[in-house]
């Protein structure tokens, strides 16, 4: 998918973002693939983010970040589709060769054995494993507990070698669940040399799935985790994570391709949807012209960081400095 700017995101981000958003940009949370990186070719509901490789996130990022240093982590697409093995090896030759810019998360499953992530990990691009709840073993991917689809046996090995691992979780409610929140608390305390990334706020699109463990976000911060804020469009949430955990666990993601969909996630009721011009048909009085998500990601998170009083470091430490403090731990717990 490529990124062509409209009159609606060049005001947007002259009037709103150009100002703050910092001049060097690490995104914790992007995806690359190629057509060959499925079994079966790419499903349907992915073509609409083609291309989708190294080069069309380096160009988008240049379009919607214009004037500003981009780099990230990267990792493949998971999908029950998904051919792993092609998916790594494509990240693997995708970070040698623009290795300046980028590392990567492995993509792993349940079925991976030891000596096959051992293989991965031993690259010295990859910082971390990419586990995914389509992969649980014996459990609906919609309510599985995080060792479903991550076990123990590549947690242990995470934690020997000081690895990140993005977890995005399981169950309607993210991690407000009971059973989340407990496995987060259990595991971080087992495999405490593990750096958590919980993906999109904890997958907590909405304020409600953060103001009913309010308590406990507190307990978190005492172990290895952060939150990237992929996605997510609510500056409610931002505001709850920033004023709880601190600014220093929030990690910048865009979720790219999908940060190039114009709409948000809205809440209904007590869940949430991603409406956008692509997927929906957006209707009012008058005409509507939607922004990119990653553009209501921003504006959502310069309305948190006002509203939070966070300062400049502060905002500087989000969109990169967390990331290059949190990689350089892991790199050199691996030494």
């Amino acid at each position: 998918m490529m990124a062509e700017l409209r009159d609606v995101d060049r005001a947007i981000w002259k009037e709103e973002l150009e100002d703050f958003v910092p001049r060097t940009i690490f995104d914790f949370h992007t995806h690359v693939f190629l057509q060959d990186g499925f079994l079966g070719g790419v499903p349907d509901a992915l073509k609409s983010y083609e291309p989708a490789n190294f080069e069309a996130l380096i160009e988008n990022s240049g379009i919607v970040y214009p004037g500003r240093q981009f780099s990230g982590v990267v990792t493949g697409w998971p999908n029950p589709k998904a051919d792993i093995a092609a998916q790594n090896q494509y990240l693997l030759e995708g970070t040698e060769k623009y290795g300046n810019l980028f590392h990567l998360l492995a993509l792993v499953t349940p079925q991976m054995d030891s000596h096959q992530l051992y293989r991965l990990i031993d690259s010295r691009f990859v910082v971390g494993l990419k586990p995914y709840k389509c992969y649980a073993k014996n459990a609906d991917p919609e309510d599985a507990r995080i060792t479903d689809f991550l076990p123990e046996e590549q947690m242990h090995i995470a934690n020997e070698r000081h690895l990140i691992i993005t977890l995005h979780l399981s169950m309607r409610k993210g991690i407000s669940d009971r059973r989340n929140l407990e496995d987060i608390e259990m595991l971080s305390d087992r495999y405490p040399d593990i750096s958590w990334n919980l993906a999109h706020c904890g997958r907590a699109f909405i304020p409600d799935n953060l103001e009913r463990i309010l308590p406990c976000l507190g307990q978190l911060r005492k172990r290895r985790i952060y939150f990237d804020i992929a996605a997510v469009t609510d500056h409610e949430v931002f505001h709850l994570l920033i004023s709880t955990m601190g600014a220093d666990r929030i990690l910048f993601g865009s979720d790219a391709p999908v940060a190039l969909l114009r709409g948000r996630c809205v809440q209904f009721g007590n869940d949430w949807a991603f409406i956008t011009e692509e997927t929906n048909v957006i209707s009012a009085s008058f005409p509507v012209s939607p922004t990119f998500v990653i553009y209501e990601q921003l504006r959502a998170l310069r309305r948190a960081s006002l509203r939070s009083k966070l300062s400049r470091p502060d905002i500087e430490n989000i969109f990169h400095g967390n990331a290059e403090l949190l990689l350089k731990e892991v790199q050199h717990g691996t030494q």
